[in-house]
């Protein structure tokens, strides 16, 4: 059951050049879009923060519910996992907007396709946006000053990702899912030392820094207002 008064996060995305895949990879495609999902809920434990699971549409697009504290750390998960995509005939690259606000109506079929609300409004809205301007990942929420925040920190994290080799986002994949970097060396043939320069030169701190500080704003629900047509209602 979804409270209107509660914070809910929205993630909407989609493959960019998706009409580009050969159709013959096509089913490879949605099947490591399906493994990457379950990564999300079963090896970083975000089970109990995927509200709505995860649902694919028009082919290349995907959307869920999350708790809002988790959703940037499983948006760049997401981002890094689908951009380490193995097949020579298909290279992705994927799009995603986070909107954080109410959920005004689930139906009983739980679809989430049917579900609306001010979380869902911006995160659509964005995505479409972002198509024009060639951004990767964006943060929307009903405040205004909040969101002039977010855009800038997106910018700089679209600035810093356009920079990740492949074993840069692999090795950042595997640091944000909790492993050590003695861990990720034994599973890449590589020294620790080596695993230590490859994150900073990914910048792994101020990634790790924006994901904090993303998470600490809900300490502070109130920031976030939402205007609509029954007047402003403070979370």
């Amino acid at each position: 059951m979804f409270d209107r008064k509660t914070l809910y996060a929205v993630i909407t995305g989609d493959l960019v050049g998706s009409s580009e895949i050969d159709y013959a990879c096509r089913k490879a495609v949605l099947s490591y879009m399906h493994d990457s999902f379950r990564f999300l809920e079963k090896e970083l434990n975000l089970k109990d923060d995927i509200l709505l699971s995860f649902e694919i549409f028009r082919g290349d697009s995907f959307q869920a519910v999350l708790n809002p504290q988790h959703a940037l750390l499983a948006s760049v998960i997401l981002y890094l996992k689908l951009g380490i995509f193995d097949m020579k005939t298909a290279d992705l690259s994927v799009r995603i907007s986070i909107g954080i606000g109410s959920i005004d109506y689930l139906p009983e079929s739980g679809n989430i396709g049917e579900t609306d609300g001010m979380a869902f409004r911006l995160s659509g809205k964005a995505l479409d946006k972002m198509k024009e301007k060639a951004q990767y990942l964006l943060i929307t929420s009903p405040d205004p000053a909040i969101n002039l925040m977010f855009e800038s920190q997106c910018a700089f994290f679209d600035l810093t990702a356009s920079r990740w080799t492949d074993i840069q986002k692999e090795i950042l994949l595997g640091k944000l899912s909790g492993l050590t970097q003695e861990e990720i060396a034994a599973m890449k043939g590589k020294t620790q030392s080596s695993v230590s320069q490859s994150l900073k030169a990914a910048g792994f701190d101020t990634i790790k820094t924006f994901l904090n500080n993303y998470e600490s704003l809900f300490a502070y629900p109130g920031i976030f207002v939402q205007s609509d047509k029954n007047g402003p209602e403070h979370f």
